[in-house]
């Protein structure tokens, strides 16, 4: 799947690997926060691996890029579930993501910038673990 995406017309645009799944599946185990955050602290802000929420993705519209066939107890014309996305520069990271969570993976282009803008935030943090540390916090 490839997409493209209008960007100002100054910026720079590059071509990305993106991997989608439905809302959890990337970031439910706490995983893929903790990649990027050993990331950032090895090689430091500038790591071309973004996570988007549902809100980036449904502004991307990359939750088209998400295909499956419905379950059989499923509605073929029914909405699907929210989706989440990760963005990388490398395809290499992407493949290695998606052999590890599932999802479908696919290409867009887009300027670095938008990105470092508007998905430089880390994925939410797993129920369990801030489970944990809400416990160790009253102790």
């Amino acid at each position: 799947m490839s997409a493209t995406t209008l960007a100002p017309p100054t910026a720079p645009m590059r071509s990305l690997s993106f991997l989608v799944a439905p809302l959890g599946q990337l970031s439910g185990d706490g995983q893929l926060r903790e990649l990027i955050e050993e990331r950032r602290q090895r090689k430091g802000a500038d790591v071309e691996l973004w996570y988007l929420g549902q809100d980036l993705v449904e502004e991307l519209h990359l939750a088209q890029a998400f295909r499956h066939p419905p379950a059989k107890h499923q509605d073929p014309g029914s909405a699907q579930g929210p989706i989440e996305a990760v963005v990388a520069g490398d395809a290499a990271v992407i493949t290695w993501l998606q052999l590890r969570f599932g999802g479908c993976a696919g290409s867009l282009a887009l300027p670095t910038g938008w990105l470092q803008e508007r998905a430089g935030a880390l994925p939410p943090r797993a129920p369990s673990a801030a489970t944990s540390s809400a416990r160790a916090d009253r102790g």
